[in-house]
């Protein structure tokens, strides 16, 4: 074989492992705690060959997929329906977890990665309105108030065994944490004054969970005047400063007999958890639902609060690839560089020089020649990366476009699905605070 041949086979091999990895890692990167990526699909079928079940088995999973993803993703159906061959197209890839087989009985257990882009074309082409956009954790505090008083934070009540059980299965886009409490909280915090909204003992226990709002979930079982038995339920949302928000939820229902009143129907209980945990996925999903008809535009302004300086060293003409100063110390290790009007982009530099120019970026107005001693100067932008990058991964933007950069501020086009209160609720979600500048743009303030 020859030396020339063997290079050909090496480099074929090469770009087929290149492929091969570049692959999974997309898919990884696509599903990995992907809104998309639905886990723990159990199917046991039973056929007339292991083949003919396995197949069966694996179309079951698919279906059970995809309607776990549409729970999970949209509010309104509108009595959708999907065909076979339908489905299959929106799956990018199926992983067994475990499987087990005889004869004619195939058991396993999917996870599913569903290809996000068909995903959002099949609701484009239904008219679907949906939500991706998953919500930091909220802590859940379970209390229930029986005819003995309030009782939370105990392992043998009913309801909050309830909600600890339920609480694993939830599988929506709202991400949801039993209150554990600890020693001194759970001594000290009483559900009377908790229920009277002590800003103070309600932001100790969102610090002590590290989520950033409180959900105080209420069961009362409860005589009327008119001898007959009711359960009531409701819940309250605190903020992490410990502010009450809203009542999320509230709910009465007729129970079926008095004696009820000490020993509520476990039934009852869970359909009222179920009916609250949906209650909440469906006041996160309206609030943040992207109408793939509607297209948008946000114009952001992103302030420069600091700015490093330094002189040139030298002339510097027109077709030179390298700026010479008197020193590079506290300079990005690439970045742009503004001489007078001009922008102007490296890649690397040296103690006393920036190397690998371009001129003229962002359409600036450029100069033949640069004097020695005239100012070069950077902005401090190290907050652009984080603000671009968070941005970017938006699932409704379209594009992130920056436009100018001054010596205080830049500013950001960003385009997108949806309207301008789900743009923002979901960028408030990521930490970054806009308000409104003016009548056609928005200012980060945090």
């Amino acid at each position: 074989m020859s030396f020339n041949y063997f290079k050909i086979i090496l480099t074929i091999i090469f770009k087929i492992f290149f492929f091969i990895s570049i692959s999974f890692a997309s898919i990884n990167e696509d599903c990995q705690n992907s809104s998309f990526y639905i886990k723990n699909i159990s199917v046991d079928l039973t056929k007339e060959s292991i083949n003919e079940a396995r197949f069966q088995a694996e179309n079951k999973a698919k279906l059970l997929g995809v309607r776990r993803l549409t729970n999970r993703l949209l509010i309104k159906k509108n009595n959708l329906k999907f065909k076979k061959n339908e489905i299959s197209t929106l799956v990018n890839y199926l992983k067994i977890n475990k499987e087990a087989n005889s004869d004619k009985r195939y058991l396993a257990n999917f996870d599913i990665c569903f290809n996000r882009n068909l995903v959002i074309n099949f609701f484009r082409k239904n008219k679907l309105k949906y939500s991706e956009t998953y919500r930091e954790p909220i802590s859940i505090l379970p209390i229930f108030k029986g005819p003995r008083g309030f009782v939370m934070w105990d392992e043998k009540d009913g309801w909050y065994k309830k909600w600890k059980k339920h609480i694993k299965s939830v599988d929506g886009l709202v991400k949801v944490k039993l209150a554990q409490g600890n020693f001194q909280l759970n001594r000290t915090i009483s559900a009377n004054v908790l229920l009277n909204s002590d800003k103070n003992l309600i932001n100790k226990i969102i610090k002590n969970e590290k989520t950033n709002a409180l959900l105080v979930v209420i069961a009362e079982p409860i005589l009327k005047t008119n001898g007959k038995t009711y359960l009531t339920t409701y819940a309250k949302h605190y903020n992490f400063d410990g502010k009450l928000v809203n009542t999320v939820y509230r709910n009465i229902t007729p129970l079926k007999k008095t004696s009820s009143i000490y020993d509520v129907d476990e039934n009852l209980i869970k359909k009222e958890i179920l009916k609250m945990i949906g209650s909440i996925e469906k006041n996160w999903k309206q609030n943040n639902l992207i109408d793939t008809s509607i297209l948008n535009v946000v114009d952001l302004v992103i302030p420069i609060t600091s700015i490093m300086s330094t002189k040139l060293e030298n002339k510097l003409l027109f077709n030179d690839k390298i700026v010479s100063v008197q020193s590079t110390q506290g300079f990005s290790e690439k970045g742009l560089l503004k001489i007078q009007n001009e922008s102007i982009f490296y890649k690397n530099k040296t103690l006393k020089s920036f190397n690998n120019i371009t001129r003229n970026i962002f359409d600036s107005s450029s100069q033949l020649k640069y004097e020695k001693n005239i100012s070069v100067n950077q902005k401090d932008i190290r907050v652009w990366p984080m603000v671009l990058k968070k941005l970017e991964k938006l699932p409704f933007v379209i594009e992130v476009k920056v436009v100018s950069i001054t010596n205080s501020e830049g500013r950001i086009i960003v385009k997108f699905m949806g309207n301008k209160k789900t743009f923002f609720q979901a960028v408030n979600e990521k930490k970054l605070i806009f308000e409104n500048l003016n009548s056609r743009q928005y200012i980060l303030v945090n």
